[in-house]
This record gives structure tokens, sequence and C-alpha cells, in this order.
């Protein structure tokens, strides 16, 4: 995925023009502002491993959104069957007192993985909406660091759940 210098200024300036528009569309489209940043930030590492196609397209900037387009029905797809699998592994016939439901206790199910730090951290950005930043600057990293250890995190978590299938 290397980039020329010609083909790095064309993407670092269609970068610059294109970040917020395409944070607004995908911040709209899955009402998670972290999911939006990763779909954009997903959009643009297939643009530039897809350099040569990308920018001889004679839009380019249409080629983005088209891409974002698609890494965001992924990232819905991917979402609607993890959370079908969560779902469906609960017995919510347990759960039920007196006619009322009661929500299980994820950190109970899953309580080998809550003193995990990366587990602590997933979890504020997905049920507290943390976006990166704000969870990279209360755990004093990076966002390049928060973002690897949200992507381990979630691949620790989906591990898990494909186990107990």
């Amino acid at each position: 995925m290397w980039l020329n210098d010609n083909q790095r200024r064309a993407v670092e300036e269609l970068y610059k023009e294109m970040y917020y528009p395409l944070s607004a569309y995908a911040r709209s489209a899955l009402n998670d502002r972290s999911l939006a940043e990763e779909a954009v930030q997903d959009t643009f590492r297939i643009a530039c491993a897809k350099a040569d196609s990308f920018l001889s397209s004679p839009n380019p900037k249409g080629w983005l959104l088209n891409t974002l387009k698609n890494v965001i029905s992924n990232a819905i797809r991917s979402r609607a069957y993890l959370n079908s699998i969560v779902v469906s592994s609960l017995d919510f016939d347990e759960n039920v007192i007196s006619g009322e439901a009661v929500a299980p206790d994820v950190d109970f199910i899953y309580s080998d993985l809550t003193d995990n730090e990366d587990y602590k951290l997933l979890k504020k950005i997905a049920l507290n909406d943390y976006s990166m930043l704000e969870a990279a600057q209360e755990l004093g990293i990076s966002v390049e660091a928060c973002k690897k250890r949200v992507q381990r995190a979630k691949k620790k978590l989906k591990k898990r759940l494909e186990e107990k299938f």
C-alpha cells in the first residue's frame, strides 16, 4: 500500500476536503460517532489500497462516497449479526421475574473479560457513546493506541461469541 508522492498529495487533499462530509454522512447512517469515524477511516484505507483505480476514477469524491456506503452496509450487517448472536445466546425465560423482563448482566456473562482494560474501554465506547478521542484522553493514551485497544477487544469478544456457538 505504498503511495508515490503524487498519490499521497492527492489522497491528503481529498482527505482534508471530504473527511467531515463523509463523517457526517456516516454518523447519520450509523447513529454512532465512533463507528462513523471508523467507517470513514476504513474508507480511506481502502482508497489508499486501491489508489490507482481510486485516483484515476472520473469522480474520486463519488468513489469515496460509494466506498463509504459499502463500508457502512458491512458495519450494519456485522453489528446485526453479532447482536443476533448475543440475543439468541441469552435465555430470556430465566430472566423473567413476575412478568417483568430483567436485562441480562453482560458483565456477569463475560466475567472473564471484565477485568480486561481493553474490554472496559470497548464498553465505554459502545455503551457510553465515548468518541475515540474522549476515551484516549481519559486514559492518557494516543488515539491510535485507543483504536488498537478497541480493535483488540472487539476481536477477543467476537472470538468468545463464536466459541459459544
